[in-house]
């Protein structure tokens, strides 16, 4: 999907949602990873990267790995903190950065020069972390229109309805216990978005059977801590206050506090695409209604002039 395409997806979504903060993540549902803080391991990022904290790279990295950054339009890595470590910027983007350690490598895969030092990223790291938050809490407020079906360790996610979208809403303890395999059943739903109360620890739990990654949306609305334990990711996560834990890898994009790993681990660019269709949502705030109260009477007021 096109940059363009996207914004116009998610602008597609605010609308449809009646949820104007989500419009605005436009630019976050355009990277591959985003964190507020610290990214430390090593990682191969299909797409964009930003990081709001500190960048150290255990291992080679490497960014925009499969080339999916939209070119002349953003940065293939973004560091608003340090950067450390050994890292490639791959396909001829660019890298930019606060401050470089003195033994940092920094290579550059299709270009002379592709870093620049001395940015001040505080303004896009403030505006991409309540852009996950907003997010979050958007998708925290839809109704649950699915659920779980439990047979002995086995979980499906099952929807049954006619809609678009299938919303789940779900305990971590519930569907994240020892052992546990996760399956996803969509029915005629195209997309899922599956809410998650309270903190991950995964032990030995699977994600079974066919998952239209690019489809998917984990939204670990309550986390603070979410530790994967080499569990293979299967869609996007949004983690908008948790700091996350090693996964064998993401089918999808990471958008988190902060992420952690112990060894190379790969971030594919199966990104997440918004619904369009109408949604029922929770009624509206007192302020939300006294707003659509004055757009309509600057509405009213236009028609007659």
């Amino acid at each position: 999907m096109s940059i363009y395409s996207k914004f116009f997806v998610a602008a597609g979504l605010g609308l449809s949602l009646g949820l104007g903060s989500v419009s605005a993540t436009a630019g976050l549902l355009n990277y591959n990873l985003v964190l507020a803080e610290n990214l430390t391991g090593a990682v191969h990022v299909e797409g964009m990267t930003f990081v709001g904290g500190n960048l150290v790279s255990t291992q080679m990295s490497e960014f925009n790995h499969k080339d999916f950054t939209p070119e002349g339009s953003f940065d293939g890595l973004e560091v608003a903190g340090n950067v450390s470590g050994q890292m490639k910027i791959m396909h001829g983007e660019t890298a930019v950065y606060n401050t470089k350690s003195a033994g940092a490598q920094i290579d550059c895969v299709g270009s002379v020069n592709c870093t620049t030092g001395g940015v001040n990223l505080s303004a896009k790291k403030t505006a991409l972390t309540n852009e996950m938050s907003a997010l979050a809490s958007s998708y925290q407020g839809l109704s649950a229109n699915a659920s779980a079906v439990f047979s002995g360790n086995q979980v499906k996610l099952k929807y049954t309805g006619s809609d678009e979208l299938a919303v789940f809403s779900l305990n971590a303890a519930d569907v994240f216990f020892q052992n546990s395999g996760i399956e996803l059943d969509l029915g005629l739903a195209t997309k899922a978005i599956i809410n998650v109360a309270g903190n991950v620890d995964v032990t030995n739990t699977n994600l079974n059977g066919a998952w239209n990654y690019s489809n998917t949306l984990w939204n670990f609305y309550t986390a603070t801590t979410v530790d994967f334990n080499y569990m293979a990711v299967r869609g996007s996560v949004l983690a908008a206050n948790a700091n996350v834990f090693d996964a064998a890898g993401f089918d999808g994009s990471l958008y988190a506090k902060s992420y952690t790993n112990s060894s190379l681990r790969e971030i594919h660019g199966f990104f997440w695409t918004p619904p369009t269709t109408e949604t029922e949502v929770p009624e509206p705030s007192i302020l939300a209604l006294l707003l659509a109260g004055l757009g309509m009477i600057g509405f009213g007021r236009l028609r007659r002039r």
